[in-house]
């Protein structure tokens, strides 16, 4: 029961604020962030938004660099509110900015928390709200906040009877208490908010089955994607809706229009079955390509084919940047694409470029030293035969803490060169834990990815990728 609740508490609170869905831009304004926090004193705090709340690729909205005094500020030019959110230590901080605001933060306590802890699969940061001084309780964030608070202790309240008995009388009377307490407001945004936070208890009574429900909140309306109640209920509204659509009696013909990319067919569809319009069938798709991509129901190759139909297509410009980053986001490390480029240090103190080393295979040994199993792999590369070192670039790639390891390393006659990456190169790969490689083809493409470990096998799947290289090449020869 309390599991169900803090997950969508956690959900609600992740979505954000996006540029192209808002119904009331406003002129750029520009936003300032201050504070004082001492104990902090050295750190480069960033803030973000997300481009949208599909793709959810991630923006730098600015850099809080906090003085030897502790002191901030930082400036920055925004024309809409946007929910903003800051990764540090052991936090996810967020708020809400609104354009033209001063805002006077307050850091939460240090609670440094070590790099290689945070790339751990199972690390979760604490979700807060930035705590803004000499603010008024009217400002947008205390309105939320105290919005937020006053639900959750209603659903608590009528719990039982929303989630179990489905009452809607218990609705009803959620709904009247809290239109109550938070009378209407002059502030357009935060009437947009309460109108569709209030639809979840809504929601639970009909788990969106309801014609109506849609009508309501996604049909006599635009969807405004941007409102983070919205842009979850969406989410849940509407998850694996092409694998819904293909699970229904005539899925076969909806499966064939995914299966050859047809667009047009798929929108048509959509409208003609389910009485949408095609502001909300197009966001459908895009969600639902989503969530298709790693399901393995749909091929990925016509879904990325959606993506680039959507293009090339009359949509508004902001979904069609929407469909460009989602198959960013959906590519992203896969086989095929490009590697993400980086930069690495010698024990020279030299510093390279991932891009200086296209001409040839590179093997991507991310590794610790410090680590038996790393070594073991370490060791095992040596075995690897002379010819097809000759064909590989091996870089064993170390964090900043290993820097000193130099003798050591340099004991062992492991094969290839040590290079030191900072933790950015580490978070673009992806590294929740050690070791992990990859293998790029000497265009720079990820052709294993990850890449098999020495122990299981990786000289073979080199070995074989070199046969199907060559074979290839006498193919195209013999043309």
């Amino acid at each position: 029961m309390n599991l169900k609740k803090m997950k969508l508490k956690t959900l609600l609170l992740f979505f954000v604020l996006t540029i192209g869905f808002r119904p009331f831009l406003q002129a750029q304004q520009q936003v300032v962030l201050s504070g004082k926090a001492p104990e902090y004193a050295g750190y480069q705090i960033e803030l973000y938004r997300y481009a949208d709340p599909i793709s959810e690729e991630k923006q730098l909205l600015t850099r809080l660099a906090i003085a030897s005094d502790g002191s901030f500020e930082a400036t920055l030019s925004l024309q809409e509110i946007t929910y903003a959110f800051a990764t540090f230590d052991s936090y996810q901080a967020s708020l809400f900015l609104e354009p033209g605001k001063q805002y006077e933060l307050t850091l939460p306590p240090l609670k440094p928390v070590p790099p290689s802890q945070k790339r751990n699969a199972f690390f979760e940061a604490d979700e807060i709200s930035f705590v803004l001084k000499n603010s008024h309780p009217q400002e947008l964030n205390r309105q939320i906040e105290a919005f937020e608070l006053a639900y959750f202790k209603e659903e608590s309240r009528y719990f039982n009877q929303i989630y179990h008995q489905k009452s809607q009388a218990a609705v009803d009377s959620l709904n009247k208490l809290l239109h109550q307490d938070f009378p209407p407001t002059s502030n357009t945004y935060f009437e947009r908010y309460k109108f569709y936070r209030l639809a979840f208890a809504e929601f639970i009574l009909h788990q969106g089955e309801s014609k109506q429900f849609i009508q309501t909140y996604f049909l006599d309306q635009k969807p405004d994607l941007g409102i983070p109640p919205c842009a979850q209920l969406f989410k849940q509204l509407f998850a694996n809706q092409f694998e819904f659509e293909g699970n229904k009696i005539q899925g076969n013909d909806f499966k064939r229009l995914v299966g050859q990319a047809n667009l047009a067919g798929i929108e048509a569809y959509l409208i003609s079955e389910n009485g949408w319009n095609s502001e909300l069938s197009q966001l459908v798709i895009l969600q639902a390509i989503n969530d298709a991509y790693f399901q393995g129901k749909f091929s990925q190759r016509s879904l990325l084919r959606l993506l680039s139909k959507i293009e090339e297509s009359t949509w508004e410009q902001n979904k069609k940047d929407m469909a460009q980053r989602l198959k960013a986001k959906l590519t992203y490390l896969q086989q095929g694409s490009q590697a993400p480029q980086f930069s690495m240090t010698n024990f020279k103190g030299q510093q390279h470029q991932l891009a200086d080393f296209a001409g040839k295979y590179v093997y991507l040994n991310f590794t610790r030293v410090s680590n038996p199993i790393c070594r073991q792999h370490l060791d095992q590369l040596k075995t690897l035969q002379a010819p097809l070192q000759q064909e590989l670039h091996i870089l064993n790639l170390i964090m900043p803490d290993e820097a000193e390891k130099q003798a050591i390393i340099s004991q062992q006659n492991w094969l290839g060169t040590f290079y030191v990456v900072d933790e950015q190169t580490a978070d673009k790969y992806r590294i929740s834990n050690f070791p992990i490689a990859y293998l790029l083809d000497p265009a720079g493409k990820l052709v294993l990815s990850p890449a098999p470990n020495p122990l299981d096998g990786f000289e073979q799947h080199f070995i074989n990728l070199l046969r199907k290289k060559h074979l290839e090449e006498q193919s195209h020869q013999s043309r």
